[in-house]
């Protein structure tokens, strides 16, 4: 299955051009991954998102509205793509406790020590108890059944009536096998 298609935007393209190195990007593609890596570098580096967009636009020549529109495709490749912007957050908060860790280890003050590692416990999520029940199993799904001609007419005429019996249509039985799922022990 190919990670891009012809209508895939610029950021597509660059997002599967992290997950596949033969993913061929155009040379203003390759400009924007290197603004998006600028930026989120920037914010690493205890930029703020209005110091970042105006080093971004000093520095690669570009408007206010795609610096910002940079950033916030740094925080997407590089947190969560369901929770982009708060993933990404989540790390630059993390790497910020992490050099604030080690200036106060080596000025030797455990009080913030301390606090930076509680942070860090917090923001890491270490503090919670692991869910026994994986939620995203049971999250919605969209479920595509392909149906003949025959049976779509059939349900479309019973449908203008109010009433769908799916019990007085032509159905073909076909053969399946059950396959049970291993133990997680492989049992």
């Amino acid at each position: 299955m190919a990670l891009t298609t012809t209508q895939d935007s610029h950021f597509e393209k660059i997002l599967a051009s992290y997950l596949n190195e033969g993913i061929q990007l155009s040379p203003f593609q390759l400009d924007m991954k290197n603004r998006i890596k600028t930026s989120f570098s920037l914010l690493l580096n205890w930029h703020s998102r209005e110091q970042a967009a105006k080093v971004l636009q000093e520095q690669f020549d570009i408007s206010q509205a795609t610096a910002y529109r940079d950033i916030g495709n740094a925080l997407k490749i590089y947190g969560d793509l369901n929770k982009a912007s708060k993933e990404g957050m989540r790390y630059i908060i993390l790497e910020y406790n992490q050099k604030l860790l080690q200036l106060a280890t080596k000025e030797k003050n455990l009080a913030e020590m301390g606090k930076a590692l509680d942070r860090m416990i917090k923001l890491a999520e270490l503090d919670k108890e692991e869910n026994l029940v994986n939620l995203e199993k049971l999250a919605n799904m969209d479920i595509t059944i392909t149906i003949g001609k025959k049976a779509e007419k059939a349900i479309v005429e019973s449908n203008s009536k109010g009433v769908v019996d799916l019990n007085d249509m032509e159905a073909e039985d076909i053969s399946y096998e059950t396959i049970e799922e291993e133990d997680p022990d492989g049992n």
